[in-house]
């Protein structure tokens, strides 16, 4: 019997949710289309969506009537087959009969040469395990057939000289989150359609990657659990339950698809002893996401000299490091994200849990000596901040901390067991809040969290310097005046004193002469200069912070020499002297912020830029430098260069309604846009952690400004707009972008929306005693002081912290404090200073 071809159109059936992956269709259409292509290899990580995507594409872009597409499924087939077992396997598919007595390759020649076919697609499916097989027949097909077109789908590619390879990423945050509501609806349990609901849902699809097959897995957990459980199982570290996800939930029709473990250990199964290793070794470093271009910021990741410094030991040389790194990239174990100038590395939430939990039963000591080294290798790079700022490497140094700040505060968070290893933990916090970075990324508040939980853990500890530790309590008593805890600010500074100071007396009246030095160090009379300054509104802030700039100099501190510099000049603007108006006031202030923005030459040359017939137009030099500053992500400096426009232009509305004679269209426009931009400037400062009606040199500019436009508007209508400017997304530079022109808001505020506020939307979901574990929590106390508190067990305490993270979803316990509502606030502050010391081995 002579073997017969099969019909040639064997395209699986369509899938009823394939949603998104437009571009990826353009892509492989473009390649399906065009002729030129050979062999196109859809490359991407297990779940991804290869094989939907192969499916679709060729669905939408052969000819059903002219063109034969024969699609093998490599699945089944043993790792490492062989090539000619492979050629059987195809024939097996594509032959009606048997081919007793002649040789899969000459059947397959024939077959795909005799057709009448117009074109010839061979499809051929889940290669990863089966490329040395795989390999030398598509290069034997391609070289012998003409005309022969093969789409490969596999987690890397298989090398052919020609291949096009198309990469298959993660979908879109919309589409993920389209996905994740459609699932659910098959599960029976579909999502109510409200802004709460779908922030949750999002949350999930951002735990799972992305990754469709690992949303089906987890939209198929609400049979089981509510959104907000399900939500609570993927915390991305020890306690994560996504690995035991049970495997009576059928997501694929092969068992490699049934869970999200099978997915991870299919691929972790086919890489060599070195490359699981490696891959086990990067667990250590946080986990990344890539965000599919949804917006500028910088994505976390670890550069090749981190990953070699912490993983690169024996029997992983440096340079087999580097090796490895590319082999577990191609692998689609490992993600990237590419600068410029640099690749950053990272390993998916889902394959770090992964990894991790492998890491732990290779060698349970092995997470501590890698994360000691993770430690002081991002140690080494805060500290190296400091040098680089106000430098010609500021902001390649900046790149790199955006894109390692996960890494930065996990190395801070991993070293508060131990006080030797918090002393580096330390060093980097203090560094960290000593440079405008935590305001960059929006942690300002975690950050000084960290820094004072350090503080503690080494109080006492023979291995904490005492300048490290005085350097780093006069920072954060700065940060804590912006916060409004001037009270704290003004107890630390006793206690650097009383550190610094061996005589009495000097300990007792050291605030009685600011005029006078009595021998601080810089960064203690720095923080001195800005509570005179920002609380007291006293004058002599001007020569304390003229004595800091002095005595930064004397150390080579060029970064606290331009601190000191900025403060002065705000003293200054304000502070001065009765003989400036406000308007020359808030120009100078705007200058000094400037001037920490931008260079002093772009800064002249902006102020000559907006200049009108002899008088300077403030609000135009704000727009001007905004626009060269905003891509650098400074939200700190951004928001106060918004902060003194708003003076400016609340002073000019002023002028206009004085003169009686003003259009009443063109002051309510105008008086709208202060509304406007004071709530967002409020949005922004909240979210950085910085509370400026707290801060009296700046709420009473503000208070000017409001009564102002209130004037003008009136109390409903000054409220309606500044509800519309506090919507303004921080994390999205919404209030720059609209300040400069280039984002416009709906005229109709809904009248039901809010600000938004300090504390979590989950917070309620906590029980009674859930609550007052983790405002203890926030405060810094450990658990078994929790437990002494209290009067129940240390295991109790850890149960409800592991509840307490899930419930608010908090990555860490350092992250706890952003979730406490405003009106507890007062309470941290009053168990932070309860706070029992440390136990120490």
């Amino acid at each position: 019997m002579s073997e017969q071809p099969r019909h040639g159109n064997e395209i699986p059936a369509a899938a009823s949710e394939f949603i998104g992956r437009h571009t990826e269709l353009r892509h492989l259409g473009a390649l399906l289309v065009g002729g030129d292509a050979r062999l196109i290899t859809l490359v991407g990580t297990g779940g991804i969506g290869k094989t939907a995507l192969a499916a679709e594409g060729l669905r939408r872009y052969r000819d059903p009537e002219l063109d034969a597409v024969h699609w093998i499924r490599l699945a089944r087939l043993a790792p490492g087959t062989d090539s000619d077992t492979v050629a059987e396997e195809v024939v097996g598919t594509v032959l009606r009969s048997d081919i007793a007595g002649r040789s899969a390759w000459e059947c397959l020649v024939e077959t795909f040469t005799a057709t009448d076919a117009y074109r010839t697609f061979l499809v051929l499916d889940n290669c990863e395990h089966v490329l040395d097989g795989v390999r030398p027949l598509i290069t034997a097909l391609l070289a012998t057939v003409p005309g022969l077109v093969v789409v490969a789908t596999s987690r890397e590619p298989v090398g052919w000289v020609d291949e096009q390879v198309v990469a298959v990423p993660s979908l879109s945050a919309a589409h993920a989150l389209e996905l994740f509501r459609y699932r659910a609806e098959l599960t029976g349990r579909p999502l109510p359609d409200d802004p709460d609901t779908h922030r949750l849902a999002a949350r999930i699809c951002q735990h799972t990657d992305h990754n469709p097959l690992f949303i089906r897995l987890a939209a198929a957990r609400l049979l089981h659990r509510p959104l907000s459980a399900v939500l609570r199982e993927l915390t991305g570290d020890t306690d994560d339950k996504r690995l035991e996800w049970s495997h009576g939930v059928r997501a694929g029709a092969e068992e490699r698809h049934h869970s999200v473990h099978d997915v991870i250990a299919w691929s972790y199964g086919l890489c060599t002893g070195s490359e699981q290793l490696l891959l086990e070794r990067m667990s250590i470093f946080a986990a990344g996401f890539d965000p599919v271009c949804d917006d500028n910021r910088a994505c976390s990741g670890a550069e090749t000299d981190a990953i070699v410094a912490v993983c690169g030991d024996d029997p992983l040389s440096p340079e087999r490091v580097l090796q490895l790194l590319e082999r577990v990239v191609e692998r689609s174990l490992v993600s990237t994200h590419m600068t410029a100038t640099s690749v950053y590395y990272y390993l998916p939430e889902s394959v770090r849990v992964f990894a991790r939990e492998q890491l732990r039963r290779r060698d349970p000591d092995a997470a501590a000596r890698l994360l000691a080294r993770h430690r002081r290798y991002y140690r080494d790079g805060v500290v190296a901040g400091h040098t680089a700022w106000y430098g010609p490497n500021e902001e390649q140094w900046l790149e790199w901390a955006r894109s390692a700040w996960d890494n930065i505060l996990l190395s801070i968070e991993s070293s508060l067991t131990d006080p030797a290893e918090a002393v580096i933990g330390l060093t980097s916090a203090s560094t960290l809040m000593a440079l405008r970075v935590p305001f960059v990324a929006g942690a300002n508040r975690a950050v000084t969290h960290l820094t004072e939980q350090a503080l503690e853990v080494t109080r006492g500890a023979d291995t904490a310097p005492a300048e490290l530790r005085i350097t780093a309590a006069a920072r954060v008593g700065i940060a804590a005046l912006w916060q409004g805890r001037s009270a704290y600010t003004a107890q630390l500074l006793d206690e650097c004193v009383a550190a610094y100071m061996s005589d009495p007396q000097l300990r007792m009246t050291w605030r009685q002469d600011p005029g006078v030095d009595i021998g601080l160090p810089a960064v203690v009379e720095f923080t001195w200069g800005q509570e005179l300054l920002l609380m007291d509104e006293d004058p002599r802030a001007i020569d304390v912070l003229a004595r800091a700039r002095t005595k930064f100099a004397a150390a080579g501190d060029h970064a606290g020499v331009r601190r000191a510099e900025l403060s002065a000049s705000l003293a200054r603007a304000f502070l001065g002297g009765s003989d400036s108006g406000h308007r020359q006031q808030l120009d100078r202030s705007l200058d000094a912020v400037a001037g920490w923005a931008i260079s002093e030459p772009d800064l002249r040359t902006l102020i000559d830029d907006a200049t009108v017939d002899g008088r300077r137009d403030s609000v135009a030099l704000a727009r001007a430098i905004l626009k060269r500053h905003v891509a650098t992500g400074n939200t700190w400096t951004s928001g106060w260069i918004v902060h003194c426009c708003i003076g400016s232009l609340a002073h000019a509305l002023a002028e206009r309604i004085a003169t009686g004679y003003a259009d009443p269209a063109e002051l309510t426009a105008a008086a709208t846009e202060i509304a406007v931009l004071q709530g967002g400037v409020e949005t922004l400062h909240r979210s950085i952690g910085v509370d400026p009606h707290r801060v009296p040199l700046v709420a009473r500019g503000i208070q000017r400004a409001v009564e102002v436009a209130t004037s003008v508007l009136g109390r409903p209508g000054y409220a309606a707009a500044a509800r519309r400017g506090a919507r303004l997304r921080p994390e999205l530079e919404e209030l720059q972008r609209y300040f400069l022109g280039t984002l416009t808001l709906d005229e109709e505020p809904d009248e039901h929306s809010t600000p938004p506020v300090a504390g979590s939307l989950h917070w309620d979901d906590l029980s009674v005693a859930e609550q007052d574990v983790a405002v203890l929590v926030a405060a810094g106390w450990p658990n078994s002081a929790i437990a002494g508190r209290r009067g129940t067990s240390v295991r109790t305490v850890d149960a409800q912290v592991v509840s307490i993270r899930r419930k608010l979803f908090a990555r860490n316990r350092s992250v706890v404090i952003e979730h406490i509502p405003a009106e507890l606030s007062e309470r941290v502050r009053a168990e932070s200073q309860q706070r029992p010391a440390r136990s120490r081995q």
